[in-house]
């Protein structure tokens, strides 16, 4: 519980919906499946935006990045 009490906060109440969403479906395919791992897969990618919105300014400064290797065409999304 302490993974995920962590990884909430760090996101945006928006984020929040989402996240919690997100594992509500990955503990109903964890118990279809008989596997922990889609409730893995679903904290780990969230830990790592809540890990990237931890440190100040850190996230606007990977979406300028981004931004600057998309506009020359380095990054096709």
């Amino acid at each position: 519980m302490k993974r995920q009490s962590e990884i909430l906060k760090y996101l945006p109440d928006e984020d929040k919906v989402a996240f919690l969403s997100e594992l509500l479906e990955s503990i109903s395919l964890s118990k279809k499946q008989g596997s922990f791992s889609p409730i893995d897969n679903c904290l780990d990618a969230w830990e790592a935006t809540a890990e990237m919105n931890s440190v100040p300014r850190l996230s606007e400064k990977v979406w300028e990045k981004y931004n600057k290797l998309k506009s020359v065409g380095l990054i096709h999304a």
